[in-house]
């Protein structure tokens, strides 16, 4: 699919285990198929080009210590398993297909985000290069931290929003949003930091 047509929808996949699933809209204001376990009806999420399937697979007693998701090649049927889930797990194709994003909610205090390139699985972590380019947040990382894929834009660059609330005092609620190249290079966009009890605290 050309990138030139992005903005006809996004395919978005969530998977959440006691957390609200997570999806993003589509250009002509309808929600995008979205696989939502262990209660959603949708179980396979095509790629653009329908080459690769990402899937859910639920529990299942004496096969799977717990759900798990899973990238299939349509063609060839090889399945490879990308995530043992802890909590809740949601991921997206790119508009041209080329790559996808996996989000992990492992815990209630924490997120990471990763873009995946969709053949070779290479793995770009999203909240590691902010870490690395942006030192000033590291009073930040320790605390409830959740990086957040929150869109694509363009082939090799994503926006993603960093927000939480530190746990040692002075507590804070923070919010940031960076443009991230996957070549490394990391632009924050925004910063905004909060009294807890503010209606914007967010975590």
């Amino acid at each position: 699919m050309p990138w030139h047509n992005e903005h006809r929808g996004w395919l978005i996949l969530g998977v959440a285990l006691g957390v609200a699933s997570l999806f993003l809209v589509q250009a002509n204001g309808r929600p995008a198929a979205v696989l939502d376990l262990p209660f959603g009806s949708i179980t396979r999420l095509l790629s653009p080009d329908g080459s690769l399937i990402l899937y859910g697979v639920p529990f299942q007693k004496e096969v799977n210590g717990g759900p798990q998701l899973w990238l299939e090649d349509a063609r060839t049927h090889q399945r490879q398993k990308l995530l043992d889930i802890s909590d809740g797990v949601s991921a997206g194709w790119s508009p041209d297909g080329t790559k996808f994003y996996l989000q992990d909610h492992s815990s209630s205090s924490s997120t990471e985000s990763y873009i995946y390139d969709a053949r070779s699985l290479k793995r770009v972590d999203l909240g590691a290069l902010i870490r690395k380019s942006d030192s000033s947040i590291s009073r930040f990382t320790s605390g409830h931290a959740y990086f957040e894929m929150e869109r694509w834009d363009s082939p090799q660059t994503v926006i993603v929003h960093f927000y939480g609330h530190t746990d040692t005092p002075p507590v804070v609620c923070f919010d940031l949003r960076y443009r991230v190249k996957f070549s490394g290079t990391t632009t924050k966009l925004q910063q905004h930091v909060f009294p807890p009890g503010s209606k914007f605290c967010r975590g």
